[in-house]
């Protein structure tokens, strides 16, 4: 029978001459297998443009493993080590698995045959060669590109506003139209970065290359931009291990490249600083409103259970001077009632809001029920730990231990009949086989009990820790208000339509659910609720 045989090219770059040298290696690959008797072609598997230091991202890398799994190889070819893989772990592995369904890797120009003797250990030595050769031109490769960067060099994609070719930016006047009224919008008209993105979505402000949905991160970004100004700012991320590949934001581990007015800006420098000074100051507000809020206890802790986003706070000074506090999905209050967008995806929630004040009344309540039936629930526990208790037979276990030792030494007192001569062999071994089996079956039993009693044990000390964490709740909340109680007790709140809403505690592994119903004006509001079945 003839070997199966396939053989694995690879290109790092997709220039045209190393599509050519691609070319050629299938070429030859193919007429050097097809030229061997003993050999059918069964395929040729070619990557391009894509490093040789990873193996997951190699979809035709992939597909030759398969087809190896899958028996439709027995032998590879490749050109050298550094084709197949420039990471010494991923070429052993690999070559390990191949290996172990009975296929060989040939490494042509390095003279290896994985199925020799020494094939590993010469594979290994050239593998970790081929790794370190590719973490040299990875830093040939930083250093040259960080060169080219301090001569205003761009590297990285287009932004809006901007159109970027060969390392240049120019001005894309129609897009930057846009850029300097979301300036306009956030310095001048003072507007926040989700009102700004609600406005924009409203007027159907969009690019047929910028698709994304506007957002206030998305605002924001962009507001704190430099190429707006003229300036540019490089190595903003960087790639630490060469090989992942995997980036990262530069917190400081690498020097940034920055060159001030280094092409034609969109917005002005004062607008710019004027921005930027907004930008400092409403963060600051923002941190010192943050602070305050987290004097709500429901504050990160409300979600929607209509599309799972968190709820947020929203006040409003009514007419009295009372200041009015209810919770909303942030999805509606991003884009109101849930709807189809310009690009059919769907935006907004129908979910409702839920009053400040009826909301801490809920909780309270269901507080209140808890704390009045704590001790009955202590009670209960407790009876249930005695019965879990009872069962625990250690006296039961303790008696077939000794019935045990007992069948042991009838067959001890058996055998020395049988040296008296009293029995014969034959017998001796038929009273000892029915006393095994007397053993094994008391065994059983003990096994059983024990099991049970294991069971029960745990059973047990589930109950005694809802016990203590029930006091320990209770003592944490004694003499505390309502806010610092809900805090140390309510883990999630989650609000669905039709004014459900269930109820997660710290002392309870199942969600309180229950229907609630409220009115109210001018702040003054009451309410009913009734739990649910489950």
């Amino acid at each position: 029978m003839k070997v199966k045989v396939g053989a694995y090219c690879r290109v790092s770059t997709e220039k045209d001459d190393q599509v050519n040298s691609l070319q050629s290696q299938k070429k030859y690959f193919e007429e050097y297998i097809r030229n061997r008797p003993d050999w059918e072609f069964a395929d040729i598997y070619a990557d391009e443009g894509i490093s040789g230091t990873q193996a997951e991202n190699r979809m035709e890398f992939q597909r030759m493993i398969s087809d190896a799994k899958n028996k439709r190889l027995d032998l590879i070819l490749t050109k050298e080590i550094s084709r197949f893989a420039r990471n010494t772990k991923i070429s052993i592995d690999y070559t390990r698995m191949l290996k172990e369904v009975g296929v060989g890797v040939i490494f042509i120009n390095d003279n290896i045959n994985t199925l020799d003797g020494d094939g590993e250990l010469r594979l290994t030595i050239m593998s970790a060669i081929a790794q370190d050769e590719s973490r040299k031109t990875s830093e040939r490769v930083k250093w040259g590109q960080k060169r080219r960067m301090e001569q205003g060099i761009v590297f990285g994609r287009e932004l809006l506003g901007y159109n970027l070719y060969k390392g240049i930016l120019t001005v894309n006047e129609e897009e930057a139209e846009i850029v300097r009224l979301i300036f306009y919008k956030y310095t001048i008209e003072g507007k926040g970065t989700h009102i700004i993105a609600r406005e924009l979505y409203e007027d159907n402000i969009q690019f047929e290359r910028y698709k994304k949905r506007w957002s206030n991160t998305t605002i924001l970004r962009l507001l704190k931009n430099e190429k707006y100004v003229g300036d540019l700012t490089q190595k903003k991320t960087i790639t630490p291990n060469y090989l992942n590949h995997k980036k990262k934001y530069n917190r400081g581990e690498e020097e940034t490249v920055y060159i001030k007015n280094h092409h034609k800006p969109i917005i002005s420098r004062d607008l710019w600083d004027a921005t930027q000074e907004q930008l400092s100051q409403r963060a600051a507000q923002k941190e010192q409103k943050s602070k305050y809020s987290n004097k709500y206890w429901c504050s990160g802790k409300l979600y929607c259970g209509e599309c799972g986003n968190k709820f947020v706070g929203r006040s409003k000074k009514l007419k009295n001077g009372e200041v009015y506090k209810a919770w909303i999905c942030s999805q509606a209050k991003s884009y109101g009632t849930l709807k189809t967008d310009f690009n059919g995806n769907k935006v907004g929630c129908s979910n409702k809001s839920i009053n400040h004040i009826v909301l801490c009344e809920i909780v309270k309540a269901v507080m209140d029920s808890i704390n009045i039936s704590k001790e009955k629930i202590k009670s209960e526990l407790v009876s249930e730990i005695r019965k879990l208790n009872d069962l625990t037979d250690i006296k039961s276990t303790y008696l077939f231990t000794r019935k045990i030792e007992d069948l042991n030494r009838k067959k001890q007192e058996v055998i020395n009949l049988m040296l008296e001569g009293s029995i014969s062999k034959g017998d001796m071994f038929l009273m000892n086989k029915k006393y095994d089996f007397e053993i094994n079956k008391v065994k059983t039993i003990i096994k059983n009990i024990e099991d049970i009693n294991i069971i029960n044990s745990g059973n047990a000390n589930k109950l005694q820790r809802c016990i203590d964490r029930i006091n320990s709740l209770v003592n944490q909340i004694e003499g505390k208000d309502s806010e610092e109680v809900f805090k140390l007790t309510v883990k999630k709140v989650i609000l669905y339509k039709n004014n459900i809403l269930e109820l997660y505690l710290n002392c309870m592994s199942e969600p309180i659910k229950l229907n609630y119903k409220s009115k109210g004006k001018n702040g003054n509001y009451s309410f009913e609720y009734s739990f649910t079945d489950n």
